[in-house]
């Protein structure tokens, strides 16, 4: 390798180093003031670099925020495929439902912010829709997946039903960060025994062969 590669290699390496820490920055600030409670510059002095950096580096705010949004999803769908990779259909739904229900921290707080924000700031909602639709096609790859290995019958609406489960996750996540009291936990097992009512194999009827 060249020593002008090598610099160009170094340069990206730190580049890449300084993006994370910016996007990590913009995480911890989203979760703790909001929206509203800091600006790029900020950003930039929280994370040890320059106040201009972020502005170098991403732009305006919101685009920023964009690269938070999808740091945040793209990691959370990292851990689940790693923690769920082997499973069959029915039991990685249920592993999703949990593994959802029991993110907590300010990664979450400021994915709901973001999402929140996004009714309202056109660039957010391109991107919150986009992975909405990625988040959903995901589902029902998950739930054919479950038809294939005959853990999830064949007949099942999979839009829909992978609609019904989205919904869900995104719904219990609000109500528990707003309300400490919230039983998430115990919330979500009653909705797995409502999804494996709605999605798992179903005895035939009429008795056995010598019935």
């Amino acid at each position: 390798m060249t020593e002008a590669n090598k610099r160009r290699r170094s340069q990206a390496e730190r580049r890449e180093e300084a993006e994370k820490r910016l996007i990590d920055t913009a995480i911890e600030l989203m979760a703790s003031r909001g929206y509203d409670g800091f600006t790029l510059a900020e950003v930039g002095e929280a994370a040890g670099y320059s106040r201009g950096l972020p502005a170098h580096y991403f732009g305006k705010k919101d685009d920023l925020l964009v690269a938070v949004v999808e740091f945040l999803i793209e990691d959370y769908n990292r851990h689940f495929e790693k923690e769920s990779r082997a499973l069959g259909g029915m039991l990685r739904i249920e592993t999703l439902v949990r593994s959802y229900t029991r993110a907590k921290g300010r990664s979450v707080r400021a994915l709901s912010m973001l999402i929140g924000e996004a009714i309202v700031r056109p660039v957010l909602r391109r991107t919150i829709t986009r992975l909405n639709a990625k988040g959903l096609e995901r589902i029902e790859s998950i739930i054919r997946d479950g038809i294939t290995d005959n853990t999830i019958r064949p007949d099942v609406d999979v839009k829909r039903q992978a609609a019904i489960i989205y919904s869900f996750l995104r719904g219990q996540t609000n109500f528990a960060l707003c309300d400490t009291a919230f039983d998430a936990e115990g919330v979500a097992e009653e909705f797995i025994l409502l999804i494996r009512d709605n999605l798992s194999l179903r005895p035939k009827l009429g008795g056995s062969k010598n019935g």
